[in-house]
């Protein structure tokens, strides 16, 4: 069976890494990013192609490219600093998701998938000036949007360790997961994705929602 998927992030280091490996897939026959600049530096061809808004705020005029899709992927992904601050963090990683998870849901998309973290909990008491219980709360947030906000047949959360970003531009956490050696390659990430998508199907009856924490799972997965 062949598989249509849509995909916000796409322009982050694990969104990329999922774009190539979908686009290398034979089973996807379809892919759209959505996102305010073009994936892939704006390579489309016959199977890929990029919708660019203004804002990922208001997605409704998109609504067609969401429509007559199987799997909606979210690899929306920022820090504090590059979100300019609290605010800003949770506009992007809690409103951009939940709105993206709207139109999925619109449209009927029957599989959703999201990148969140070990220990994320939506329940958490968390302020803005402490970012570590921010970050907590707005990731639980963010996995309700697909969970319970949003309605899905089948519903995967990827809780990841550190990540190694495969990315030219480095944050700072980029140099201590390289001299470690530790951490989970976001290709690697992002293929546990795409076989998860692939396998959605096959859920038992009262699976519904799917977690996979911890690198060790998510490499598993990946290599199924």
């Amino acid at each position: 069976m062949s598989l249509k998927a849509i995909i916000i992030g796409g322009t982050g280091a694990t969104g990329r890494q999922l774009l190539l490996q979908l686009l290398d897939n034979d089973r996807f026959t379809k892919i759209t990013s959505v996102g305010r600049r073009p994936a892939l530096n704006g390579k489309e061809n016959d199977k890929f192609r990029n919708v660019i808004v203004d804002s990922m705020e208001d997605l409704s005029s998109t609504e067609e490219h969401w429509l007559d899709n199987d799997v909606f992927f979210n690899c929306i992904g920022t820090t504090r600093q590059k979100a300019g601050g609290a605010k800003g963090f949770v506009a992007i990683e809690l409103g951009f998701s939940r709105e993206a998870a709207r139109m999925a849901s619109l449209a009927d998309i029957s599989h959703a998938a999201l990148i969140s973290a070990g220990g994320a909990n939506h329940k958490a008491w968390a302020v803005e000036w402490l970012h570590p219980l921010l970050y907590t709360k707005t990731m639980g947030q963010k996995e309700e949007t697909i969970v319970t906000e949003y309605n899905f047949k089948t519903v995967s959360i990827f809780k990841p360790g550190m990540l190694i970003r495969l990315m030219d531009e480095k944050e700072w956490y980029d140099d201590i997961t390289d001299k470690l050696g530790i951490g989970l390659r976001v290709d690697i990430l992002a293929k546990s994705m795409m076989r998860d998508a692939e396998k959605a199907e096959l859920r038992k009856e009262g699976m519904k929602v799917q977690k996979y924490t911890g690198n060790s799972l998510i490499t598993k997965l990946a290599n199924s």
